[in-house]
């Protein structure tokens, strides 16, 4: 018995019924659709151009007056809070170190059973560099704390006597989504007068 061949059958490039197969067709086919989706991969726009980000400020002197404000509303909360205020978030005014150390600083007042009563003073505030391609402001603060006190549980002012009435900062601010922020409060190299 000869076996008959199916009518799918392409190894011959005929079919059963002396018809030529599908086979070639088919390629020829998938070849221009392949061809077709390589032409059309080539004619689509590539990721589209990010936007050019727009500065935080129009200029080095609108930097420097909105981190002089930012810096005096930060003082005007940690006063607040200071003297009972406890709706007062100076925290707000913070991000990255300076309020991981804030925050840290917090905790161990707390749990030395210490708090820091009065009001603290900005005898001066010095912007010193903008930084127009991040927009960071670096500044130097010299603090009063003179009318400031440290007392324990029982109400006792146990303020050290060697601290100085005036402290020097330098005050490093950076952008977020809601403006600048303080990101670092250091002691300052240049003294405080």
């Amino acid at each position: 018995m000869i076996p008959r061949h199916s009518p799918l059958d392409v190894s011959s490039g005929r079919t059963g019924r002396g018809r030529r197969s599908a086979g070639p067709i088919r390629a020829a086919i998938a070849t221009a659709l392949i061809a077709a989706t390589i032409g059309l991969a080539g004619c689509t726009p590539g990721p589209a151009p990010k936007p050019t980000p727009t500065p935080l400020f129009t200029s080095e002197a609108d930097a420097f007056k909105a981190a002089e404000r930012v810096y005096r509303d930060y003082v005007d909360a940690a006063n607040a809070q200071q003297n009972g205020n406890a709706s007062s978030r100076p925290q707000q005014y913070l991000a990255g170190a300076a309020l991981d150390d804030d925050l840290k600083s917090i905790r161990d007042f707390e749990k030395s059973g210490l708090q820091i009563k009065g009001t603290s003073t900005i005898k001066y505030f010095q912007a010193q560099t903008y930084d127009a391609r991040s927009d960071g402001v670096e500044s130097l603060a010299c603090l009063d704390v003179s009318q400031s006190r440290v007392v324990n549980s029982a109400g006792a002012d146990v303020t050290p006597t060697n601290r100085p009435a005036l402290v020097g900062l330098s005050v490093r601010m950076s952008p977020d989504k809601s403006g600048l922020k303080i990101v670092s409060l250091a002691p300052s190299d240049q003294s405080c007068q």
